[in-house]
């Protein structure tokens, strides 16, 4: 069975139906970190490449839902990104967002989003607990794009803090 397959039998999205009109990725606020674009990854798909399994740039969904509004073909991104996820897990294991998040679940029975959010990133949690987490958070992003600048703000403010 194809990747196209898999994720149509998951999700019910069927990627041949886009035609790289590419409103998701105007739409997406992370299109562009780290190289994520929806329209260049599904075009990936459509061509047969199975590579983008192990990349798990689709991780970098936010799951907004932005792209399906805009999308159409009705295609739901955030279903074929959650299918990829899956896949990937079945194919190759779990990989650093899903540990971290059966760490998350294990070790405290709960999701804290802006801990897990946090740490994703990579920052030490015990600078960024409580409040001082959640004011963070708004300055680290625009438009999807980690401003650098801010994060080593951030990183300085809690090192005196």
């Amino acid at each position: 069975m194809s990747l196209r397959d898999d994720i149509k039998a998951i999700s019910g999205q069927d990627v041949m139906l886009c035609f790289q009109c590419g409103e998701c990725s105007s739409s997406c606020q992370m299109a562009g970190y780290k190289g994520f674009s929806p329209a260049k990854l599904i075009h990936s798909i459509q061509l047969g490449m199975e590579d983008v399994l192990r990349s798990r740039i689709y991780e970098l969904c936010l799951h907004c839902f932005l792209c399906s509004v805009r999308c159409p073909q009705g295609l739901s991104f955030p279903d074929i990104a959650t299918a990829l996820s899956n896949i990937a897990v079945r194919r190759y294991g779990p990989g650093k967002i899903e540990k971290m998040f059966l760490d998350e679940i294990t070790n405290k029975g709960f999701l804290n989003p802006a801990t897990f959010a946090l740490k994703t990133f990579g920052f030490s949690l015990p600078k960024y607990a409580g409040l001082k987490g959640l004011k963070a958070a708004p300055i680290i992003f625009e438009r999807g794009n980690v401003r650098r600048e801010l994060v080593e703000e951030v990183r300085r403010v809690a090192r005196e803090g």
